[in-house]
């Protein structure tokens, strides 16, 4: 993860649909070395947070707009990190996006 300073929600959209992923920092996130995960599926037209660890059955997937996922990054954004893997690279996130579609 590295810290990224953003311009705007145009510019958070932008990273978000091309296949990056974002990383908010904060004491109450357990997994991911202490990140909630963003990233945009786009065969969907959604964007998934993460709240979990890999091996935690009740990992917490939840999903919203491009846009409400934007203005939430946004005003979090001196917590904002963008993930050095971008979303192809990592079959796990991906496959964690799979199941939560699968499941609905």
């Amino acid at each position: 993860m590295k810290k990224i300073s953003v311009e705007g929600k145009t510019q958070i959209k932008r990273l978000l649909y091309t296949g990056r992923v974002f990383g908010l920092r904060g004491d109450q996130f357990r997994s991911f070395n202490g990140f909630q995960l963003w990233w945009y599926d786009r065969r969907h037209g959604v964007c998934n947070r993460c709240e979990s660890h890999w091996t935690d059955a009740g990992r917490k997937v939840q999903q919203c707009s491009l846009n409400r996922a934007a203005s939430i990054l946004w005003h979090n954004r001196r917590l904002l990190f963008l993930r050095h893997k971008q979303l192809q690279e990592d079959a796990r996130l991906m496959a964690v996006g799979n199941l939560t579609h699968a499941g609905q």
